[in-house]
């Protein structure tokens, strides 16, 4: 079962089967859409969005194929700029509050992924030790490269 990694901003990791992960950043982006300011950071996510209705193929290790390029999901949200983290995060908690207004049973797996990640943001936070809940056994460092607008 391949798996989709994100790395949260103290170096823990968020990780989970692709699918899940794409339709958790789907919710997240579409999020995006409506939060005043976030709109180039909306575009520029949007590529990662796997979408089968225009011919996206998973390519059988945690991402997609969309026209011939191989798109991942693995993403570390420290590469994305001070605004686009705090966009993230506020279209992460709108999407959770969304699925449980709609109170849907069959979401109930995404739901438990949205709160997953935002009690690790959380921790976050309050400056809790990232081993504490890290899906990976390890503390990614700090990345170099600087990713999407707002740099």
């Amino acid at each position: 079962m391949a798996s989709a990694f994100w790395t949260l901003e103290d170096g823990r990791g968020f990780a989970r089967r692709w699918a899940g992960m794409a339709y958790m950043l789907e919710l997240i982006t579409n999020e995006l859409k409506e939060i005043n300011g976030a709109q180039t950071f909306y575009e520029y996510l949007e590529r990662f969005v796997y979408r089968e209705e225009i011919g996206d193929e998973y390519n059988g290790y945690g991402g997609f194929i969309r026209k011939e390029e191989n798109i991942m999901f693995n993403f570390d949200l420290r590469s994305f700029s001070p605004d686009n983290r705090a966009y993230f995060w506020q279209a992460a908690q709108h999407a959770l509050t969304k699925l449980r207004i709609e109170d849907d049973n069959k979401k109930e797996g995404i739901e438990l992924l949205l709160t997953t990640l935002l009690d690790m943001h959380k921790r976050i936070k309050k400056g809790e030790d990232p081993m504490l809940l890290n899906d990976m056994r390890v503390i990614e460092p700090e990345p170099i490269e600087k990713l999407g607008p707002g740099w």
